[in-house]
């Protein structure tokens, strides 16, 4: 805006410059002319005195034009310098100008370069973006198999330990009875052994066979021996407490361990389970078979800690019940 101001004014002055030179031409033609006027007058003054008013008046406005000349030309000097400022401001404008466009220039290249670098960039971000999609995809892939891995193992994990306890279940039991075989009893003595020391209570021990078990076997076979086996065990099993235990330890042998009892007890218990077994036939092919039992008991001793230590115990009073006519229980004394 102010350019144009500038320019604006330099026209105007220089307008009024061409006015003031042609006005100074037109005074400086009038005066060539008086003074032909005046010369001639001069000479024909002599012969023409009636001219001499007409001179005086000449002159006097030639004085005029000449002053007027001279205000025309101060004027003209006044112009002059005004459209030098003037030309010396567009000048200065003209610099700046120049300056803003190489800063233009500068800034257009800077800008270029600013561009061509941010789409560089732009690309390159994109790849990476690309890249991380591509790794994001994959790292989901990979989570969703590790999870299904994990999964998978879970459900090993819980087979395997299904499976280990129904391994560590089938070596503690006996395949027949299903009652705890010899391994899966000594794991359990271990463990009253241990109660009944911190608790100052004592264990009571049933060690039980059949009575003739050999006839049962020749008569109707081992398969008919198994059927007196597994029926005599679950009535043995039903006729002890929850927290007893009891186990097939040989072919037709069966010990109990009776934790926290006492003498009193240990009979009762002993009566029961000898009740249990022989009161009631077994039926084998269709048959009533009576079955007996002979039995042992005792309350352990402190320095029984073994199976074979049990057996040992109440080997004499098994051999008593068989030596006194079968079919009874004997306390170890």
């Amino acid at each position: 805006m102010e350019e144009s101001n500038v320019r604006r004014r330099i026209a105007q002055l220089e307008a009024l410059l061409r006015k003031a030179y042609g006005d100074c031409r037109a005074l400086q033609v009038q005066l060539d002319e008086s003074r032909i006027q005046v010369r001639q007058l001069e000479s024909e003054r002599l012969d023409k005195l009636q001219l001499a008013d007409r001179l005086a008046a000449t002159n006097a406005e030639a004085a005029e034009l000449m002053a007027e000349l001279e205000e025309r030309n101060a004027s003209l000097r006044t112009s002059n310098l005004e459209l030098a400022r003037a030309n010396a401001n567009a000048a200065e404008l003209m610099a700046i100008v120049e300056i803003r466009e190489d800063e233009n220039q500068r800034l257009t290249r800077s800008l270029s370069s600013a561009n061509a670098r941010a789409a560089e960039l732009v690309a390159e971000r994109e790849i990476e973006l690309e890249e991380k999609e591509r790794l994001n995809k994959k790292l989901v892939k990979e989570i969703s198999e590790r999870r299904k891995a994990e999964r998978e193992n879970a459900a090993l994990a819980a087979q395997l330990k299904v499976a280990n306890e129904e391994l560590d279940r089938l070596a503690t039991l006996d395949a027949l009875t299903d009652l705890l075989n010899r391994r899966g009893l000594a794991r359990e003595l271990d463990a009253e052994l241990h109660r009944a020391a911190r608790t100052g209570t004592q264990i009571g021990v049933l060690f039980a066979d059949f009575d003739d078990f050999k006839n049962i076997n020749e008569r109707f076979g081992h398969s008919g021996g198994d059927v007196a086996l597994k029926e005599v065990g679950r009535r043995m099993k039903a006729s002890l407490r929850s927290t007893d235990h009891l186990a097939r330890v040989g072919g037709d042998e069966f010990l109990a361990l009776l934790p926290a009892v006492e003498r009193e007890t240990l009979g009762i218990i002993a009566s029961r389970l000898h009740q249990s077994a022989c009161t009631e036939p077994v039926w084998i092919r269709d048959e009533e078979v009576r079955v007996t039992i002979s039995a042992a008991a005792a309350l352990l001793p402190a320095d029984v800690t073994s199976l074979d230590g049990i057996l040992g115990l109440t080997c004499n009073a098994q051999k008593k019940s068989k030596e006194t006519g079968k079919n009874r229980v004997t306390f170890v004394e």
